[in-house]
C-alpha cells in the first residue's frame, strides 16, 4: 500500500512540476550562487538566543518558520528565509510577507497566498512516506524538494543546491511537547520547552512534528554528506536532541 502511495506522489509532483515549470525553473538561479561557502541554517528551538544570532553578522544564513518572532528583539535579519508548512505558511503570511531577506522559498502550493511581484521562489514538495527507509534527498530543487517532515531538512537540500560546502544548524533543539510518533499518536512531553519565544498558543491548528521521520531524514542528510566529499552538514546547536550530525561549539567556528 506504501508503495502504491508513493508511487502517486511521484505522479502528483511531476504533474505539478510540468504544470508550474516556468515558475519552478527560475530556481535555477540559485544553482551553485553560495559555491564553496558556508551557511548557517537558523531554526525556533528554546536554545537560541539573541546573543548567538548577532555572531551571524556577514554570514549567510536561512531562517525558517516563525523565526519573525524574534526580531523585535535584534536587528539580525536571516539572508534567506524557507518555510514549507502549507498550514504555517497560511496562518502567518502577513508575518512572511512583510520579512525582509533576499529571498524565500515556499512551496509550490501557497503561490496564492502572494502576489506575483513578491520575493519568493517555489518549488514543488514531494511528499513520500519513507520511514522507515531513507528519505529522498533532492540534488535537482528546481524539480522537486523531498519531504523529510521538517523544514530544516528541506533547507539543508536547498543549502547542497546553492552550493554551499559547509553547513551549520542553529537552535534545531528537535524536541517537543507535543509529537506524532510513528503511528501517528501524539506523544506528550512535560516541561519541554519547543520555541525561543515560549509561544504554544500560535500552535493551534497546526501540523505536529513528526519526530520518528524527521530524524531519519537527518540521517538521510548527514548519510548524503559522508558521500559527498564537498559538502558537511554540523549541528551548532546548543544543547537538544539532535544526534544525526556531528556536533560542533558555535564559539569556535565564529
Amino acid at each position: 500500500m506504501k508503495s502504491i502511495e508513493n508511487l502517486k506522489s511521484r505522479i502528483i509532483s511531476a504533474r505539478q512540476y510540468l504544470s508550474n515549470r516556468s515558475v519552478c525553473e527560475e530556481l535555477t538561479r540559485y544553482k551553485g550562487i553560495h559555491s564553496g561557502q558556508r551557511c548557517f541554517i537558523v531554526g525556533t528551538g528554546p536554545s537560541l538566543t539573541v546573543n548567538d544570532l548577532e555572531k551571524l553578522d556577514g554570514e549567510v544564513t536561512i531562517g525558517s518558520n516563525r523565526i519573525f518572532e524574534i526580531f523585535e528583539q535584534t536587528d539580525w535579519r536571516p539572508v534567506y528565509y524557507m518555510n514549507q508548512d502549507a498550514k504555517l505558511i497560511d496562518k502567518f503570511r502577513d508575518d512572511i510577507s512583510n520579512l525582509q531577506c533576499r529571498r524565500k522559498f515556499m512551496p509550490i502550493d501557497v503561490k496564492k497566498l502572494f502576489d506575483d511581484k513578491e520575493d519568493v521562489s517555489y518549488f514543488v514538495l514531494r511528499h513520500k512516506e519513507f520511514y522507515p527507509k531513507t528519505a529522498d534527498f533532492s540534488t535537482q530543487i528546481n524539480r522537486f524538494l523531498g519531504q523529510g517532515f521538517t523544514v530544516t531538512y528541506g533547507a539543508i537540500q536547498l543549502a547542497y543546491y546553492m552550493g554551499f560546502t559547509e553547513v551549520y544548524l542553529l537552535g534545531i533543539d528537535h524536541n517537543y511537547a507535543i509529537s506524532l510518533d510513528e503511528n501517528g499518536v501524539p506523544v506528550y512531553k512535560d516541561g519541554v520547552k519547543e520555541y525561543f519565544t515560549g509561544s504554544k498558543a500560535s500552535n493551534v491548528g497546526l501540523n505536529l512534528p513528526r519526530v520518528v521521520e524527521s530524524t531519519m531524514a537527518y540521517i538521510t542528510a548527514q548519510r548524503f554528506a559522508q558521500h559527498h566529499s564537498n559538502f558537511k552538514v554540523y549541528n551548532a546547536t546548543r544543547g537538544g536532541r539532535l544526534e544525526a550530525f556531528p556536533r560542533v561549539n558555535l564559539d569556535d567556528i565564529l
